[in-house]
């Protein structure tokens, strides 16, 4: 009777430790890709500002079809900002550095977004993208703040490649990782807010379209007719406001955006989808979208049967996200930010109940995927990124089948570290970590 606590509490120690040595790695590993970011930004500032002539553009080029779509509207012609040759006077007028671009940056936005957007350009391109920037990381922070509570994610979700990458491009994906953050923070306490959030997220389609899918199947009836009442709110307030004829605008350049992907037009070493990856290794166009739609499928199936069977929520919000990148064929590097969203709520799960061998480095690699595409995609010629996507949704899976018998421990987000030890030795469970109802601060 003697032998079992104290095996309890020498497991317990071991476990200690290693969590301390966890958390050292992690500043470790977050304190360097901080200091490699602002190294980034500090040659970038110095290669645009102080060589003659500069060897870099500005930071943020993608923000001009934002800054572009606001003047429009300001001029009281919306519907010139889905006019491609118009967009790019605007924005060469304004930066004329978009001229070198060698391409062509439209507006493919729902209308909607104008409303959002429309004061922009009353700031210069530069002033006005440096608040944009800002507000949007504030918000990113706030929301992976409410998802991950815990001291030690500080520095992991401020150095997240996610962010550095969408700041460079001056893309909306922190905001439209905010809003999924916020949603699903919500979702349980404050459904109707929740829902609310989701229906704004469809400023960008292909991210918001599983949300209102979980919410039917987890029956959160008032969160799902918020959102449905959200979407039609806007959509009806920005016919109102734009005119009916800027919908038709809006469909022909979703036409062009799915163009430019099934003909190659687009960047495509920076589109991490399986249609990108089927289309870089010789299938045809038709071959690809059948290979795309069945891993589409698979993961809105994955995202059905978590969401309408017995899970943790942790478990629930990350797999929710992590499907939501496997969706479309239109999806960039830049919107992988929401990332952050699938790592943080792991990591909830993991502390809250114990974790399976090689998740927590298989994290890590998730962590870093939206550098790969710049630093591995546009070197070999191969999409694989779709791939660690796909991986990380099995791994959901089997986390959800190993460890159904372990409940979620009380207050394990609360600011505490939940001390695990390991299970016994059963079929099934070599390897795992479960969590005791220790809690240690």
């Amino acid at each position: 009777m003697t032998s079992k606590p104290s095996a309890v509490v020498e497991v317990a120690s071991r476990e200690r430790r290693h969590w301390s040595d966890d958390r050292a790695r992690i500043r470790l590993y977050s304190g360097a890709a901080l200091c490699l970011a602002l190294a980034v930004l500090i040659v970038w500032a110095y290669q645009h500002l102080f060589v003659t002539p500069p060897k870099l553009g500005p930071i943020g080029l993608d923000f001009l079809p934002f800054w572009g779509a606001s003047h429009f509207v300001l001029q009281g012609h919306p519907l010139d900002a889905y006019n491609v040759d118009l967009m790019s006077r605007v924005q060469i007028a304004e930066e004329p550095w978009a001229a070198r671009m060698g391409g062509v940056m439209p507006w493919l936005y729902p209308p909607v977004m104008m409303a959002f957007l429309a004061p922009v350009a009353l700031l210069p391109f530069t002033y006005a993208y440096a608040l944009y920037a800002c507000i949007g990381f504030g918000l990113y922070y706030a929301a992976l703040r409410r998802t991950a509570a815990w001291r030690d994610a500080r520095l992991p979700i401020v150095s997240f490649p996610g962010v550095l990458l969408v700041i460079i491009a001056g893309q909306i994906a922190l905001y439209t990782t905010a809003l999924a953050g916020f949603s699903l923070v919500l979702l349980r306490k404050r459904p109707v807010w929740a829902g609310v959030l989701a229906g704004l997220l469809f400023v960008k389609p292909h991210i918001a379209l599983l949300f209102p899918l979980a919410f039917l199947c987890a029956r959160a009836w008032r969160a799902l007719a918020a959102c449905i009442v959200t979407v039609v709110g806007t959509t009806v307030l920005a016919a109102a406001v734009f005119g009916i004829d800027v919908y038709a605008a809006f469909l022909h350049a979703s036409e062009f955006a799915r163009q430019s992907i099934v003909n190659g037009t687009a960047q495509i070493a920076r589109v991490p989808t399986f249609f990108i990856t089927a289309r870089m290794l010789g299938a045809s166009v038709e071959v690809a979208a059948i290979v795309h739609g069945v891993i589409a499928l698979c993961a809105v199936a994955v995202t059905i049967d978590f969401w309408r069977r017995p899970a943790t929520f942790a478990l629930r919000a990350a797999t929710l996200v992590c499907a939501t990148t496997l969706i479309s064929p239109y999806l960039y590097d830049y919107d992988l930010a929401i990332l952050a969203l699938v790592v943080a709520w792991y990591v909830r799960d993991g502390i809250a109940r114990g974790w399976l061998r090689g998740e927590r480095e298989w994290l890590v690699v998730l962590w870093l995927t939206p550098a790969f595409g710049l630093l591995g995609v546009l070197h070999i010629g191969f999409q694989f990124m779709p791939f660690l996507t796909l991986a990380t949704l099995g791994m959901l899976w089997r986390r959800r089948r190993r460890l159904a018998h372990i409940p979620e421990a009380p207050g394990a987000h609360d600011g505490y570290t939940v001390v695990t030890c390991r299970l016994a030795s059963r079929p099934g469970t070599s390897g795992t970590s479960a969590a005791t109802p220790a809690l240690t601060r």
